[in-house]
């Protein structure tokens, strides 16, 4: 059975996931397509035991058996509303990036952990973000449209954290099938 299976982070499911199944459907169109959008830690378990091909997330841990090739290299930057105020906790909202993101969050900006508002969903911060006012820890790519526009403005001296995005499969898994994944999940990152 020719079936491609792949998993990916509710945030990567559009565009990166929609993008790669139309690609997939030109090039390979006698390849069946199954995508899976889950958390990572239920990812991860079902590209170890093998129930999906390769799964597409946001900095996952090296584990011994997967491999983890690198797609995009993308930041997380502190954008703000604010003209003139530095960040406090009572207008930072935070996204829970990881926990690699929490614990760089936590060096530069300890007085920033009891946070006003949480959220595990970016947009849904960004969304809140934009219409309250605050500032908040986003994908560069994703804040870029409100940085031109003005609606908002990088945060002074905070640093930018890597949050990068990873094809991850079974070391030892199907090579022909998994190269042609890859290829269309790095043409799909190429063409943004």
């Amino acid at each position: 059975e020719n079936v491609a299976s792949i998993g990916g982070e509710l945030s990567l499911a559009s565009p990166l996931l929609s993008n790669w199944l139309a690609w997939m459907h030109a090039h390979h169109p006698t390849l069946a397509l199954n995508v899976d959008v889950a958390p990572m830690a239920q990812l991860l378990e079902r590209v170890r035991d093998g129930s999906i091909d390769l799964a597409v997330l946001y900095d996952p841990p090296s584990q011994p058996g997967l491999t983890g090739e690198l797609l995009v290299d993308e930041k997380l930057v502190m954008v703000t509303t604010s003209k003139t105020r530095a960040p406090s906790p009572e207008d930072y909202v935070h996204v829970d990036w990881g926990p690699a993101f929490n614990e760089n969050l936590r060096a530069a900006f300890p007085e920033l952990a009891n946070a006003a508002v949480t959220s595990s969903l970016g947009p849904l911060a960004l969304a809140y973000v934009l219409k309250v006012g605050g500032s908040g820890y986003f994908r560069s790519q994703v804040a870029k449209p409100f940085l031109d526009s003005k609606q908002l403005r990088l945060a002074p001296n905070a640093p930018a954290f890597s949050y990068s995005i990873r094809a991850v499969y079974a070391t030892d898994s199907d090579s022909e099938l998994i190269a042609t994944m890859r290829s269309g999940l790095r043409a799909c990152v190429e063409q943004g």
